[in-house]
């Protein structure tokens, strides 16, 4: 149970730091190699090498928010297969086996896979402003000793908002060979997350 609760820690910190790393890009020009990033956490007591079979689910779970619907932002499932495809080739290159027939022979894992996407907004605000000075146009603050000036109609002043997308892709790596029916319990012993 202290496993299942570090490593649900651990993903909820994971989450937090690839929203922080997302959200505070400095500059306007936004490419996608900026803003990858991978991370993983795994089971240290846990022997991979002892682990050769596994099945998965042939589809990708879209994560969406169930509290707030206006906040989701629709995934396309155009790239579903070539994802799942990229994940058993990867799996294949670590020596697993996909398992055929997984409702007679249980794998030793089940590996789920799961994407959402948020839209992030910025909101720009300029203040108007106006660069000199004619009698009769200025407002004085003698609290501060401040004036200000307003600026040309139409010139200064404004607001602009840009809006990108954030993809999330989740991977879960089950072990069924520690799984308890009693508990009803399956341990998690690798998280990937880009």
């Amino acid at each position: 149970m202290e496993k299942k609760i570090q490593l649900t820690v651990i993903m909820v910190f994971m989450a937090f730091v690839v929203m922080f790393f997302a959200s505070c890009y400095p500059s306007d020009s936004v490419y996608y190699s900026d803003l990858d990033l991978v991370a993983t956490i795994y089971d240290q007591d846990k022997n991979f090498v002892e682990l050769s079979t596994y099945d998965m689910p042939d589809s990708i779970v879209h994560l969406k928010d169930t509290l707030d619907m206006e906040n989701n932002v629709d995934l396309s499932r155009e790239f579903d297969d070539f994802i799942l495809d990229l994940v058993r080739e990867n799996m294949a290159d670590y020596g697993y086996i996909l398992e055929p027939d997984p409702e007679n022979n249980p794998p030793d894992v089940i590996l789920t896979v799961a994407a959402m996407a948020t839209k992030n907004y910025t909101v720009w605000y300029w203040y108007p402003y106006y660069w000199g000075w004619y009698p009769g146009w200025g407002w004085y603050y003698k609290s501060t000793d401040y004036y200000w000036y307003p600026g040309y109609p139409g010139w200064g002043g404004g607001t602009t908002v840009t809006s990108y997308t954030v993809g999330t892709m989740f991977m879960n790596m089950h072990d069924m060979t520690n799984h308890t029916i009693e508990t009803d319990t399956i341990p998690t012993i690798w998280l990937g997350t880009m």
